[in-house]
């Protein structure tokens, strides 16, 4: 007999096909989430296993670690240390060579105007040129440069009576000097200011220079010795500030420039 046939002898009713698909359908679509659930569940298991069942690091697979971590630690640390005492000493070496730019400057641009004189009308008892007064020598530490440079028969504006001198009074180490102009620092941290004298035939002038030598004179060579501002410990034939080279010596530098006199030597007083 057929299965409707039971049914019905039952007193059931019969499903019909559609109902029988849908009943299997839900059936194996039970089965299908079961089995899902079966192997998530599983899989939960097994990694939870695996966490709690990791040995981790042994202790010296630690030490090893932390050893090559130091390591690399110290070579960026010494690698830093040794570009920023290079950029100290840059910045240093910079500003040493700015203190020899500035005076030369301002000594080439003085030196280029003294003795200038466009009116050749001089108040009498005025001169121009490399006049000594003031207390300051024409020597080898010292120069006075007068000029006209306005043409009104003085030489008391601005710019017009300059001098440059090496002071050392403000510093106690005995060989670190000032270079001041009027009586004013225009520099700090110098070492030494030479003056050298020349006549038209290249010969050295004695100094200090006075009287008629004063005339002769048309060319000067200008020597600035600077030092950086501190020691360095890994530079020991420098300027020594300390009293001993074991702590290192100043970096030192030397500029030098010759400039003409190009207005002595025209009509002037003296």
């Amino acid at each position: 007999m057929d299965r409707n046939f039971n049914l019905r002898f039952f007193g059931l009713r019969p499903q019909n096909d559609s109902q029988q698909q849908k009943c299997h359908s839900e059936g194996n679509e039970e089965s299908n989430n079961l089995r899902v659930k079966n192997e998530v569940g599983f899989k939960i298991v097994n990694l939870q296993s695996s966490i709690f069942n990791s040995s981790g690091f042994t202790l010296l697979e630690l030490l090893i670690s932390m050893t090559i971590g130091l390591v690399v630690l110290g070579s960026i640390f010494s690698s830093f240390t040794t570009q920023k005492k290079s950029y100290e000493l840059q910045e240093k070496i910079t500003v040493m060579e700015q203190n020899l730019r500035v005076p030369i400057d301002f000594i080439t641009r003085d030196l280029r105007n003294v003795g200038y004189n466009p009116t050749e009308n001089l108040i009498t008892g005025t001169s121009v040129g490399l006049v000594p007064g003031g207390g300051i020598n024409i020597g080898t530490n010292s120069i006075r440069i007068l000029s006209d440079l306005n043409g009104d028969g003085d030489t008391g504006d601005t710019g017009e009576d300059v001098d440059y001198s090496l002071d050392g009074t403000d510093y106690t180490d005995g060989i670190t000097f000032d270079i001041d102009r009027n009586g004013q620092p225009l520099v700090q941290n110098i070492t030494a200011l030479t003056f050298t004298y020349y006549d038209s035939d290249g010969n050295t002038i004695a100094t200090p220079i006075t009287g008629d030598n004063l005339s002769i004179i048309r060319l000067v060579a200008v020597s600035i010795t600077a030092r950086t501002s501190d020691e360095d410990m890994t530079f020991t034939t420098g300027a020594n500030i300390r009293g001993t080279t074991d702590d290192g010596t100043c970096r030192t530098r030397t500029l030098t420039a010759r400039i003409r006199a190009r207005n002595i030597g025209l009509q002037q007083t003296y």
